[in-house]
């Protein structure tokens, strides 16, 4: 996981609308006549850096990260790169519509570790869909929670779902940002009636849970679970409830369909 994503999703008040899992293909991109022997430096997005890191290792390349993928090969092409780096020593790892749009070369298709390398991206919106999801569309829904710092308070949290039969497909955990940590001390502080001695007890460090459950946040089970997970907890917040495996609804489908007719009316 891209874990500042998770850092920004809880800063901007922003809705989970859809899903996509995308098979991720890197390519090996160049300026024209370089070699791979060639090649020295190879630029990309960090994520995109570790999922080739055992191919670069394997050459002797090394990795130094950049702002985006396809950004990487235009940075080739206008030269605009990291010390040490030429066009002449340097290769930028991204897709090959990357490289046609760019006018580089690709040298190796393919060089991801993991040959079943797919990147999951959410659709983000002001407004949610889950008006939109009816019982004949299977959902999913993110949440985000703290948890007190005591034994089997995890372990509570998952019973929650466990006990009303909602699978949870995902848990990560994921140190807390600054400000939701002063946002909890201060939730603390106010409940203990200001004592400095209890403040003393509110722990320094703390994590979110990111949790994936296959409802919708609306059906009886899930507002069930939901009420009961915020009985113990400190913190939940609904990042969106939406449809699984790619399915659009709502003004989001409609918005695709337009587009889809707009590109064929004008192919150009």
């Amino acid at each position: 996981s891209i874990h500042e994503n998770y850092d920004l999703m809880l800063r901007y008040d922003l809705t989970i609308c859809a899903e996509h899992e995308f098979r991720v293909q890197h390519c090996v991109l160049t300026k024209k006549g370089v070699k791979l022997g060639d090649v020295k430096y190879a630029i990309s997005h960090p994520q995109a850096l570790a999922q080739c890191d055992n191919y670069l290792r394997g050459l002797g390349i090394r990795p130094i990260p950049t702002y985006d993928t396809a950004g990487s090969a235009k940075m080739i092409i206008e030269n605009d790169l990291p010390e040490n780096c030429t066009p002449e020593n340097t290769c930028a790892i991204a897709s090959d519509l990357a490289g046609r749009t760019y006018g580089l070369n690709c040298l190796a298709k393919g060089v991801e570790d993991d040959d079943s390398n797919f990147t999951r991206f959410l659709l983000l919106g002001r407004k949610g869909v889950t008006q939109y999801l009816t019982q004949n569309v299977p959902a999913k829904t993110s949440v985000v929670f703290t948890l007190p710092n005591a034994a089997g308070a995890l372990y509570k949290a998952l019973a929650c779902f466990s006990l009303r039969d909602i699978d949870c497909s995902k848990i990560e955990s994921r140190p807390t940002s600054v400000s939701l940590l002063n946002y909890l001390k201060f939730r603390s502080q106010q409940k203990k009636n200001g004592s400095k001695r209890e403040e003393l007890s509110v722990p320094r460090f703390r994590y979110c849970f990111y949790l994936d459950f296959l409802d919708g946040k609306l059906s009886s089970n899930s507002e069930s679970a939901l009420a009961n997970l915020r009985e113990f907890t400190d913190y939940v917040r609904i990042l969106g409830s939406y449809p699984r495996e790619s399915r659009l609804v709502g003004p989001v489908a409609a918005a695709v369909e337009e587009l889809k007719t707009a590109v064929v009316e004008d192919p150009t």
